[in-house]
């Protein structure tokens, strides 16, 4: 009998669920503090459509709306050092979108000359390192999936944790097998990588400038 050996060796489903585990321990920190400025501007909203808004009426409403928003801001250290921390999610996102495009197209030329390159075993398991780090911080400023005020975030969210999960897997495997980079599964992978990283850059512009952002 001929025994078929996956792809990525078992170690890598040991760390996938660590980084899961990692994920899960730092949202809770958070997702208090998120869903109240959630609850927030959803009941600011709501009071703005209720009813017509006059020049002072939309005064009022401004200034409850900042009254309301600094209750909801965090007050101890840790809740600062969380919301902090999440914010620099939009910082290291740019890392991986980076780094994996990179590693795809060194891959192609050096496969083109008949060789490969140890740097780009390295540019793989820094890329895998980031996406992971990356998809926690997403995590850690979005708090729980029930804080998700509409289907754009909720795509952006798990599009951006099944990326964490493909990159550190990719990554996870070239850091155990030094000959990954030769493998034909590798060039697929990274390939897959870099278009579902163009589909989330996508929406996470389109979270910023609207949906519109790339009309032409």
């Amino acid at each position: 009998m001929v025994l078929i050996r996956p792809p990525f060796p078992r170690g890598i489903w040991v760390a996938l669920t660590l980084m899961l585990g990692a994920l899960f321990v730092a949202i809770p920190a958070s997702a208090h503090e998120n869903h109240q400025q959630a609850q927030v501007e959803k009941e600011h909203r709501a009071r703005m459509q209720a009813k017509a808004v006059t020049p002072g009426v939309m005064q009022a409403q401004m200034a409850d709306h900042a009254k309301a928003m600094e209750e909801a801001r965090p007050r101890t250290l840790s809740q600062r050092f969380m919301s902090w921390l999440g914010r620099t999610h939009p910082f290291a996102v740019h890392f991986p979108i980076a780094l994996f495009p990179v590693a795809l197209v060194a891959l192609v030329l050096a496969r083109r000359r008949g060789e490969t390159v140890e740097l780009i075993r390295a540019i793989i398991i820094v890329a895998g390192a980031a996406a992971a780090g990356a998809a926690a911080l997403g995590w850690i400023t979005a708090g729980l999936p029930s804080t998700d005020p509409d289907g754009l975030h909720r795509w952006h969210r798990w599009l951006g944790t099944i990326l964490a999960l493909i990159g550190s897997g990719v990554a996870f495997w070239a850091w155990r097998r030094r000959d990954s980079v030769d493998s034909p599964m590798m060039l697929p992978a990274l390939g897959a990588i870099t278009l579902l990283l163009m589909v989330q850059g996508w929406l996470g512009a389109a979270l910023v400038h609207g949906m519109e952002h790339m009309d032409f």
